[in-house]
Order: C-alpha cells, then structure tokens, then sequence
C-alpha cells in the first residue's frame, strides 16, 4: 500500500470527524507543525507498522488501564516493542488491581472508541481522572505520532512539541518511567 503523507490539516477537513477535526484545531492553536498521513484502520500494533514506517516514527502503543472501582485511570505511552508491566505500574501508581479499559471506559473517560487510545483523548478528561505514565525511551525519539482522536489517521510533530506544549496544552502532568 503507497501511503501520502501531507503537511496541515487535511485540506477536505469538513468531511473529517468533528472528533477529529477538533485535534486539527487544537494543533493549530498551539502553533504545532504536524503532518498525517490516512490509512486503513488500526486496531493493533501489527496494523500500525506499515503506516509507522511511512511516516517515519518508532511504534508506540498507548495503554488505558483502571483501577477495581473504576475512580481512578492510568494512559501509558510506551515504545510498541515493550510490555506493560501491570505490576510495575501498580506499585507506580499505588493503584491496586489494574485491568485494561473496556470500550464503554473508552467512550466515558477519553471519549474515544477501540483502535483509536491516543494521548489526545486527555482533552476529554475534564475530571482529571487519567495519569499520564510515559515510557522514559520515548523522551529520546525525534518524532513523536499519535492518532487524531480516529483509527484512521496518524499525525506527526517533533517530540519536543508534543512533550512541551501538547501535553502542558492538555492539562496533564506525565509521569516518566521506564517500562
């Protein structure tokens, strides 16, 4: 499959997603220089080579857990060839019985939907209930993608960009540590 990747906001941008077109603007806002690249949709990190390789970043995977009681969410950015340790995170956190989020979690807290878990779903966290947790090997990547609130599109910026002003932007703290 031949990918395009171009710079901006999609120019048929009405026909994206409103979800979508939201990050564009928020992107925009912040100055950010970005470009995407569209392609089939990604469920998992094996979807997700392809279009990695084409816009040239180091697969990252973003895990949602929750705690038993589901007051309290952990988002960890982690480089796509590690495992999430649940234990490690747990005693990071202080967080007891971490689970992976289902897709109603997904909705309620992030707004997004299965394929889709991005860091930019922390602009739905408006009760502050997500902690970040990012994977320290990622603070060292010149690039940083993510989709935009949509499994079928990848945006790009320099690291640097997401880590000081997209995250500040987001009203989230990170926690760095290795994963």
């Amino acid at each position: 499959m031949e990918f395009i990747v171009r710079e901006g906001r999609p120019e048929d941008f009405s026909m994206r997603p409103i979800k979508e077109q939201h990050i564009y603007e928020f992107l925009d806002d912040l100055g950010i220089n970005y470009v995407y690249l569209d392609h089939q949709e990604e469920f998992a990190m094996g979807d997700a080579a392809d279009a990695d390789e084409a816009i040239g970043v180091v697969g990252a995977k973003n895990v949602f857990l929750h705690d038993k009681k589901r007051r309290h969410y952990v988002l960890i950015l982690v480089n796509g060839t590690k495992r999430v340790d649940l234990k490690k995170i747990s005693e990071l956190t202080g967080l007891k019985n971490l689970s992976f989020c289902n897709e109603e979690d997904l909705d309620t807290v992030l707004g997004l939907t299965p394929g889709a878990v991005t860091p930019f779903g922390l602009l739905n966290d408006k009760n502050g209930l997500v902690q970040l947790i990012i994977d320290e090997t990622l603070r060292d990547e010149e690039l940083f993608a993510m989709h935009p609130c949509v499994n079928t599109t990848t945006v790009r910026m320099s690291n640097r960009d997401f880590m000081e002003k997209v995250i500040p932007a987001m009203g989230h703290d990170p926690v760095f540590t290795e994963i």
